[in-house]
């Protein structure tokens, strides 16, 4: 029997990763592998119910990419790499570092690699990064565990002003009152 390989937009983090398996398994597929952006499935494509996979995949954000071009593949790449980075080392995502980096990984020059993302993505590839690490810290603060400086070493900023800043680009808050509001929400659906 021959496998099937799938290529899916938006997986992005390792909780994708999750969500996508788990899917697959509640639609009765056998997933052989399942990276940002790919899954091989044990099930031969003539076998498999298309249009139920679309509607599940896409019910949680997904997208099946029917083929995937070099630069969107490139892209995946680039996507897999900052999750790693952010999840085993989040300073290598500061600018100066994260460009060299990427271009050693992936053996092209930052400003193609970015010019590729950019394209494919209609968003530059410094403001993805950005917009990972806060969605990070919010998770961080979420959890409301961590103080909120402890929170930026964690995430790898040079200091609590650089993330105070980004997150209140990105959100419209502080990350102080962020956590404050989840907080509150927290307090009121308890009660």
């Amino acid at each position: 029997m021959a496998s099937t390989l799938l290529y899916i937009r938006h997986m992005v983090c390792v909780k994708c990763i999750l969500v996508v398996r788990e899917q697959l398994v509640e639609l009765g597929l056998v997933p052989l592998r399942v990276e940002l952006g790919e899954v091989e499935l044990r099930d031969d494509a003539t076998t498999i119910d298309w249009p139920r996979l679309r509607q599940c995949l896409e019910a949680e954000g997904f997208e099946i990419l029917d083929q995937l071009s070099p630069q969107q593949r490139l892209v995946t790449q680039i996507k897999e790499i900052i999750a790693t980075l952010l999840a085993t080392d989040p300073a290598a995502l500061r600018s100066g570092h994260f460009s060299r980096q990427l271009s050693q990984q992936l053996s092209r020059r930052f400003a193609y690699l970015s010019d590729v993302f950019s394209a494919t993505e209609g968003l530059c590839l410094e403001q993805y990064v950005i917009r990972q690490r806060v969605e990070a810290a919010r998770r961080l603060l979420r959890e409301g565990t961590l103080p909120v400086g402890r929170v930026a070493r964690e995430l790898g900023y040079s200091n609590l002003g650089h993330l105070s800043r980004q997150f209140q680009r990105e959100t419209g808050a502080s990350p102080s009152e962020y956590r404050r509001q989840c907080l509150s929400s927290a307090q009121l659906t308890e009660q």
